[in-house]
Protein backbone atom coordinates (compact mmCIF):
# COMPACT_ATOMS: atom_id res chain seq x y z
CA UNK A 1 0.00 0.00 0.00
CA UNK A 2 1.23 3.44 -0.50
CA UNK A 3 2.74 5.92 1.62
CA UNK A 4 1.38 9.28 2.16
CA UNK A 5 3.96 11.97 3.54
CA UNK A 6 2.63 15.18 2.20
CA UNK A 7 -0.44 16.95 0.92
CA UNK A 8 0.94 17.03 -3.41
CA UNK A 9 1.44 13.31 -3.28
CA UNK A 10 -2.03 12.38 -1.91
CA UNK A 11 -3.62 14.69 -4.16
CA UNK A 12 -1.37 13.22 -6.96
CA UNK A 13 -2.62 9.63 -5.58
CA UNK A 14 -6.21 10.95 -5.56
CA UNK A 15 -6.33 12.19 -8.63
CA UNK A 16 -4.74 8.77 -10.53
CA UNK A 17 -6.78 6.27 -8.36
CA UNK A 18 -10.14 8.42 -8.87
CA UNK A 19 -9.52 8.36 -12.84
CA UNK A 20 -8.66 4.71 -13.07
CA UNK A 21 -11.66 3.93 -10.34
CA UNK A 22 -14.27 5.21 -13.19
CA UNK A 23 -12.32 3.44 -15.51
CA UNK A 24 -12.34 0.21 -14.32
CA UNK A 25 -15.68 0.69 -13.01
CA UNK A 26 -16.68 1.10 -16.82
CA UNK A 27 -14.91 -1.66 -18.22
CA UNK A 28 -16.88 -3.99 -15.27
CA UNK A 29 -13.19 -4.40 -13.29
CA UNK A 30 -14.13 -4.65 -10.09
CA UNK A 31 -10.84 -5.95 -8.63
CA UNK A 32 -9.37 -2.62 -9.87
CA UNK A 33 -11.52 -0.82 -8.99
CA UNK A 34 -11.45 -2.15 -5.70
CA UNK A 35 -7.96 -1.20 -5.49
CA UNK A 36 -7.96 2.27 -6.62
CA UNK A 37 -11.04 2.67 -4.44
CA UNK A 38 -8.64 1.29 -1.49
CA UNK A 39 -6.19 4.36 -2.61
CA UNK A 40 -8.82 6.77 -2.99
CA UNK A 41 -9.48 6.08 0.89
CA UNK A 42 -6.32 6.61 2.30
CA UNK A 43 -5.38 9.44 0.39
CA UNK A 44 -9.17 11.22 1.91
CA UNK A 45 -7.89 10.41 5.33
CA UNK A 46 -4.82 11.84 5.03
CA UNK A 47 -6.14 14.80 3.79
CA UNK A 48 -8.37 14.84 6.68
CA UNK A 49 -5.90 14.21 9.09
CA UNK A 50 -4.01 17.36 7.84
CA UNK A 51 -6.71 19.50 7.98
CA UNK A 52 -6.09 19.92 3.82
CA UNK A 53 -9.79 18.98 2.14
CA UNK A 54 -10.13 22.37 0.91
CA UNK A 55 -7.46 21.54 -1.37
CA UNK A 56 -9.58 18.78 -3.25
CA UNK A 57 -11.24 22.33 -5.13
CA UNK A 58 -8.59 21.81 -7.44
CA UNK A 59 -9.34 18.43 -8.64
CA UNK A 60 -13.52 19.73 -9.67
CA UNK A 61 -11.74 20.82 -13.12
CA UNK A 62 -10.32 17.87 -13.91
CA UNK A 63 -10.43 15.87 -17.61
CA UNK A 64 -11.39 12.98 -15.92
CA UNK A 65 -15.43 12.67 -15.14
CA UNK A 66 -13.88 9.91 -11.71
CA UNK A 67 -11.60 12.22 -10.49
CA UNK A 68 -14.56 14.94 -10.37
CA UNK A 69 -17.33 12.79 -9.03
CA UNK A 70 -15.21 11.85 -6.18
CA UNK A 71 -13.82 15.00 -5.19
CA UNK A 72 -17.17 16.23 -5.71
CA UNK A 73 -18.63 13.58 -3.17
CA UNK A 74 -15.93 14.27 -0.66
CA UNK A 75 -16.37 17.87 -0.63
CA UNK A 76 -19.76 17.36 0.12
CA UNK A 77 -18.87 17.84 3.20
CA UNK A 78 -16.73 20.34 3.60
CA UNK A 79 -18.17 22.56 0.55
CA UNK A 80 -21.73 21.60 0.02
CA UNK A 81 -22.29 24.08 -2.70
CA UNK A 82 -19.38 23.27 -5.34
CA UNK A 83 -19.81 19.30 -4.29
CA UNK A 84 -23.28 19.80 -5.79
CA UNK A 85 -22.62 21.96 -8.30
CA UNK A 86 -19.97 19.49 -9.89
CA UNK A 87 -22.59 16.61 -9.20
CA UNK A 88 -25.47 18.42 -10.61
CA UNK A 89 -23.54 19.39 -14.02
CA UNK A 90 -22.00 15.57 -14.26
CA UNK A 91 -26.00 14.26 -13.62
CA UNK A 92 -26.96 15.75 -16.83
CA UNK A 93 -24.63 13.09 -19.16
CA UNK A 94 -24.93 9.58 -20.17
CA UNK A 95 -23.04 7.07 -18.77
CA UNK A 96 -22.38 5.05 -15.42
CA UNK A 97 -20.39 8.24 -14.15
CA UNK A 98 -23.88 9.77 -14.71
CA UNK A 99 -25.76 7.36 -12.51
CA UNK A 100 -23.08 7.49 -9.97
CA UNK A 101 -23.35 11.55 -9.77
CA UNK A 102 -27.29 11.12 -9.72
CA UNK A 103 -27.03 8.11 -7.04
CA UNK A 104 -24.75 10.21 -4.48
CA UNK A 105 -26.70 13.66 -4.95
CA UNK A 106 -30.07 11.28 -3.77
CA UNK A 107 -28.45 9.79 -0.98
CA UNK A 108 -26.72 13.27 0.42
CA UNK A 109 -29.77 15.02 0.04
CA UNK A 110 -31.76 12.04 1.92
CA UNK A 111 -29.03 12.32 4.91
CA UNK A 112 -28.15 8.93 3.84
CA UNK A 113 -23.89 9.84 3.16
CA UNK A 114 -21.10 9.59 5.92
CA UNK A 115 -18.12 11.12 4.36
Amino acid sequence: MIKLKDTKTALEKFEEAASKHAEATEQGDYKTANRCYAIIVKAIAFLKEQNEMHQLLKSLNHNSVGVRIWAATYLLAVEEREGIRVLEQIAKGTGICTFTAKTTLNEWKKGNLKL
